[in-house]
């Protein structure tokens, strides 16, 4: 089986995926015994006419499954609006998206400077004081929970050292966010390409050459990003040092041995083969992380799309729960694709 069938596999799975998750999501939150529609007008504003208003609007006055069939259709033509605050569910996740990918990416490379370094040193040091401390480190990261630590974090690294801020995300100059908002004019092919990387605030200020909004960024978001790696870095350590163990242990390793390779060469031929797990684990993480981490973004007060998701799911927000829930989904099944690129990259017999 070539690469291209495999992909044409993969990809018909993603329609009923999709349609699932959203069918889940619904009926989970259509179980909870309230009225959302109260819930999004509020107590001061809940005159009778306006409520039976939102109800006919969204469809809360007919059966569950045309519920669910109206908001599947309005959010799949992009006309779906948050009842809550009176705009297009894809503008409020598209302008939080861009201060999630931040969040995203610099977690991401504490999650990697963590987990690798640490799980390669407890496979060279199998049974020794520093495979010891990772695995009580990986059980730690398990088992605490995760506002205990980010509070902890802030008191350590803003009550006490000032070391961090947590309020406020730095953006480009406005003559920049021009700049960036008329490259799909000046370049019709890979403007829009372009201009979507620049929407991330410290992908456009480096554009720009605002390096200083790319160093406050990093100083604003060094905190929640350790944090996430230090929650899962530990886990990425175990998988690292198993699957180095398991591949260190292969009857091509003691063939090598053997034959009298140098080190250098077999390390090259282990790291490859114990990198497919790993590439697994990190994957589900960056998507994890690219769909908001609703706890971190919520606690250091972070305007992404996991706060977004926090305060839907508080109003009981259907319509907002809904549209989050699709790009969450959508944001998984891509970097399970890509996943599955690398594996296939990686080991071809994975195609077959």
């Amino acid at each position: 089986m070539g690469l291209t069938t495999f992909l044409v596999r993969r990809a018909v799975t993603f329609v009923p995926t999709l349609l699932g998750v959203l069918l889940i999501t619904y009926l989970i939150a259509y179980a909870v015994p309230t009225d959302p529609v109260r819930a999004w007008v509020g107590e001061k504003l809940m005159n009778p006419e306006r409520l039976q208003e939102i109800r006919e609007k969204y469809r809360f006055d007919r059966p569950w499954y045309e519920q669910f069939a109206f908001l599947v259709s309005e959010l799949l033509s992009g006309r779906l609006e948050d009842p809550v605050r009176q705009r297009n569910v894809f503008t409020e996740l598209f302008y939080r998206f861009p201060i999630t990918v931040e969040v995203a990416l610099i977690g991401f490379i504490f999650l990697v400077l963590i987990g690798i370094p640490l799980g390669v040193l407890a496979a060279v040091k199998k049974d020794s004081f520093i495979d010891f401390f990772v695995r009580i480190f990986a059980l730690t990261g398990s088992s605490l929970p995760a506002f205990v630590l980010y509070y902890f974090l802030i008191l350590g690294f803003f009550v006490y050292t000032h070391t961090t801020y947590l309020a406020g995300i730095p953006y480009p100059t406005q003559t920049c966010r021009d700049w960036i908002g008329s490259l799909p004019t000046t370049y019709p092919y890979v403007g829009n390409f372009i201009s979507a990387i620049g929407s991330v605030p410290m992908f456009g200020a480096a554009m720009c050459g605002e390096w200083f909004v790319v160093a406050d960024t990093f100083k604003r978001l060094y905190l929640p990003g350790l944090a996430l790696g230090l929650l899962n870095g530990g886990f990425i350590a175990r998988i690292v040092r198993n699957s180095l163990l398991d591949a260190l242990g292969s009857e091509y390793v003691l063939f090598a041995k053997a034959r009298g390779l140098k080190k250098l060469r077999i390390w090259r031929h282990v790291l490859k083969n114990a990198m497919i797990p790993v590439v697994t684990v990190l994957g589900i993480n960056f998507g994890g992380l690219l769909s908001g981490a609703v706890i971190a973004e919520t606690v250091f007060n972070i305007p992404g799309m996991g706060r977004y998701m926090y305060d839907s799911i508080t109003r009981l927000n259907f319509p907002a729960i809904i549209a989050a829930t699709f790009l969450f989904a959508i944001i998984y099944i891509v970097t399970n694709l890509v996943v599955d690129i690398l594996y296939a990259a990686i080991d071809p017999r994975i195609r077959y």
